[in-house]
């Protein structure tokens, strides 16, 4: 086999498997016990969520699609417009957790599917994987942008306050090798009442809320 024919040959593999490389591992769980593993399509940019699964024939098994919503703070709405594949949907919030399932979403409907609040992602399989894998209500997706953003959120962690004693010992041991007009000025100042300050009332022009009037925003997606 001539050498051009072998570069070629393996440029055709490379395009080939880079359509499957941009497919990310999913995983739902409950504990220790993994229900469910998804190879999904990632929907991220404006675009990517407004096309979401429409107009596909067909959706492989244990194959799905995972749309990253955490920038839109509204209630979250999906539709199934254009859409042929009769499809589950997970609604998870920014640790994973799973917080509202929509079941066999009726394919080309028009019909708006809205969380009861805001989700930070939305998984969709194929209808009648949630009762085939038993996914439930605070089952946990595992997926590396649920990772990051619990990252994010860790606290930072405090420097280890040195005990009561230690901090007394200290304190006696300043006072013994200190001249004797500090140590003078060091009883004082323990034997002065220190006067406690109360917390303004807060200005009620300022925590007036904003209200949205009714509003309702929705985010229409596949």
């Amino acid at each position: 086999m001539s050498k051009f024919l072998k570069i070629a040959l393996m440029v055709m593999l490379a395009a080939a498997c880079s359509k499957f490389d941009k497919r990310s591992d999913v995983s739902i769980v409950n504990g220790d016990t993994e229900k469910a593993a998804y190879k999904v399509e990632l929907a991220q940019t404006d675009d990517e969520m407004r096309t979401g699964l429409m107009n596909r024939e067909k959706l492989d098994e244990n194959s799905g699609m995972l749309f990253n919503l955490g920038k839109f703070d509204v209630p979250t709405a999906m539709w199934m417009k254009d859409t042929k594949i009769a499809l589950d949907m997970l609604f998870i919030d920014k640790d994973g957790t799973v917080f509202w399932i929509y079941e066999n979403a009726e394919p080309e409907s028009t019909k708006l599917i809205v969380a009861p609040f805001p989700a930070f992602a939305v998984l969709e399989i194929n209808a009648g994987d949630v009762k085939k894998h038993d996914i439930k209500i605070g089952d946990t997706v595992k997926h590396e942008w649920f990772k990051a953003e619990a990252k994010a959120d860790e606290p930072e962690t405090a420097p280890a306050e040195e005990p009561a004693e230690e901090k007394a010992e200290v304190i006696e041991d300043s006072a013994e090798n200190a001249p004797a007009e500090e140590v003078s000025a060091m009883e004082n100042a323990t034997t002065e009442e220190v006067p406690v300050m109360e917390a303004p009332a807060p200005d009620t022009a300022e925590e007036t809320a904003t209200e949205n009037n009714g509003e309702v925003k929705n985010v229409t997606l596949d």
